[in-house]
This record gives C-alpha cells, sequence and structure tokens, in this order.
C-alpha cells in the first residue's frame, strides 16, 4: 500500500469513476479505491440559507482532512445583525459515525440527494432546519472529463484543486429559538431559500491564489459558479438552474470587484456569464454583512470573506452567498 501523503496517480483515478449515486451523500474512502489517500485531501459538505424576513443567515461547513487525520466543523450564523462563528477540531478517530459531532451540531441524511437535517445550538439560540432539495443536484464532473481537464488547464490544477464535486439548490424550513438566561424568550419559523454541495478530493489553499464562489437564489432560478486562479490558469464553471428550463452550463466568468479601503474586504461584485451557446447573463451582488476566515499554511497563508449579499439578475432580485478569497505566499 502506498504512503498516505503520496500524490494520486490522476488518470487511473479518472478512468475508475463511476456515475454519482446515493451513496455519493457520505464518506469516500480513497484508501480502499487507489490505495492512499493524496496529500491534502479534503472532504467537506458544505450548507447555507438565507431567511431575509427574518433577519436569520447560516453557513456551516463539515471538512475531513485525511493526511492529517482531522475533521474540522464551522458554524456561521448572523441573526438581527449578529455574529456569531464556530469553530471545532476533531480527531478523525474520535468523529462519531452518526454524525452527531459534538454537544452544538449534528448533522443528519435523511434522504441522499433530497433531503437533509441540521440541529445547531449555540450560546443564545437552537436552530432545527431540514433542507430539501427544489432543484435537482448537478454533478461538475459530468460535464469535464479527464483528457479535457488536461488539455484546458494542465497537470498542475489536478495538483491543487481536483475534486469531486455535486452541488444542489434548496428550500429550507424549521425553527429557531432565541434564548436568554437559558430561557427561550421568541421562536421564529423558518423559511428561506439555501445551498448545499459536497466535494472531496485535493484542495491546496494556499497554492489558489484567488477564487470567487457565488450560490445566487432566486424565486425561480439559481445561479451557481466559481473561477479560480491558480497561477497561470483559471478554471471556471457554473450552472443556471430556471424552472421548467434544462440547465444551461457557464462557461465563461468575468467579475469585478468594489472593495473597502483594505483593498480586500468586498462590497459589491459583477459577475458577466456567458453559456455554452453564447448566452450572456449579468449577476450583480450587493454585500449584506462579510465574515473573516482565516487559514494559516506553512506556505502562507489564505484569507476568505463569506458575504451575505442581496443578488440582482434580468431584473429581480434574491439572496445568497459570494464568496471571496486570496492567498499570499512566504
Amino acid at each position: 500500500m502506498k504512503h498516505m501523503t503520496e500524490d494520486i496517480d490522476f488518470k487511473e483515478f479518472f478512468e475508475n469513476r463511476t456515475e454519482l449515486s446515493d451513496k455519493d451523500e457520505y464518506a469516500h474512502n480513497f484508501e480502499e479505491k487507489v490505495g492512499h489517500f493524496p496529500r491534502y485531501h479534503n472532504e467537506s459538505w458544505y450548507f447555507n440559507f438565507i431567511d431575509r424576513p427574518n433577519n436569520v443567515y447560516f453557513v456551516t461547513r463539515l471538512s475531513l482532512h485525511m493526511d492529517t487525520k482531522k475533521s474540522r466543523i464551522l458554524c456561521i450564523s448572523i441573526i438581527d445583525g449578529k455574529k456569531d462563528v464556530y469553530f471545532n477540531e476533531i480527531p478523525l478517530d474520535k468523529l462519531p459515525e452518526n454524525w452527531e459531532l459534538d454537544k452544538k451540531v449534528q448533522y443528519y441524511c435523511i434522504k441522499p440527494m433530497n433531503q437533509w437535517r441540521i440541529k445547531f445550538k449555540g450560546k443564545k439560540f437552537f436552530l432545527d432546519v431540514t433542507i430539501n432539495g427544489r432543484f435537482p443536484v448537478v454533478n461538475f464532473g459530468d460535464y469535464e472529463d479527464f483528457n479535457t481537464i488536461i488539455e484546458k488547464y494542465g497537470e498542475e490544477f489536478l495538483h491543487v484543486a481536483a475534486q469531486e464535486h455535486y452541488e444542489q439548490p434548496t428550500i429550507v424550513t424549521g425553527r429557531l429559538e432565541l434564548k436568554k438566561g437559558g430561557k427561550i424568550y421568541e421562536t421564529r419559523n423558518i423559511k428561506g431559500l439555501g445551498h448545499r454541495d459536497h466535494s472531496w478530493g485535493i484542495r491546496h489553499w494556499v497554492e489558489i491564489n484567488a477564487w470567487n464562489w457565488a450560490s445566487a437564489q432566486f424565486e425561480d432560478m439559481t445561479i451557481n459558479l466559481y473561477k479560480r486562479h491558480l497561477k497561470s490558469i483559471t478554471p471556471q464553471m457554473g450552472v443556471i438552474y430556471s424552472k421548467g428550463k434544462d440547465i444551461a452550463i457557464i462557461e465563461n466568468i468575468e467579475v469585478t470587484t468594489k472593495t473597502r479601503e483594505d483593498g480586500k474586504t468586498p462590497v459589491s461584485s459583477t459577475f458577466i456569464l456567458t453559456d455554452k451557446n453564447g448566452n450572456k447573463k449579468i449577476l450583480e451582488s450587493k454585500t449584506i454583512s462579510s465574515v473573516y476566515l482565516f487559514v494559516p499554511s506553512k506556505k502562507g497563508k489564505t484569507e476568505v470573506y463569506e458575504q451575505v449579499v442581496v443578488f440582482t439578475c434580468d431584473g429581480k432580485e434574491g439572496d445568497g452567498i459570494s464568496e471571496y478569497l486570496i492567498s499570499e505566499h512566504d
């Protein structure tokens, strides 16, 4: 068996890929599939929702880091403008199989590729929500095979940000209990649009110079996109889900961003999107609230700005998350 930190044979890996199935909702054992876990292996489950009438925004991410044998939990809540960030790190051998991770957060897959439930117990609130898919899951890997990736980006891309990756727009319902002095003083019925994704593979944060990731939720449409900057290449892709229409694949993304005086914290962005048929859309974002996250590395640092935003597109207004990342090398 190969050592855990050896590189993966990507050609072999891509040739052995199988179609997405319900079992892909759960953790993947690379050790069984290719004999080892590659360096910087990262598997993560990400969920967000925005309930603007209730002034409640929530983001959570569970990630498994096989080469360091650690799991990390992140929960970001913004309630009535007050931010709360919860982070915990658990050794992999201490991670419960049922995903009731600690006294704070529990994840439940109720129906694969369709329904999840999340419970989170904060210092001043308790959140219990059910997450239902409102459009089908889209597997980004279905649209680019190994030869296409090598031709477009080169093998450099595979050693920095190669991963399996699927996404799904959601509708989120449940309840929020606000507490003071250990007693519930207000209950809010949650109903909002959201997003979830699941990815597994290599993610070497500090080697990603910058990226934009956005999930824009409208009443009858979702736009989901990413654009990465890796040295001399800029991998990019997105999808547009629309009720009653086929999914449109975005193949070119132009981004301009206005920031605060620090030159980093975004206040607004404009995304010009071109799909494979040459159709264009202009998506604009305006930041409501931004949470700063810092990811240190032996080779430098990575800064992430997780922004709750108001999106506009085609004269319609929506909600969502616009994530901006920038890395600096020592």
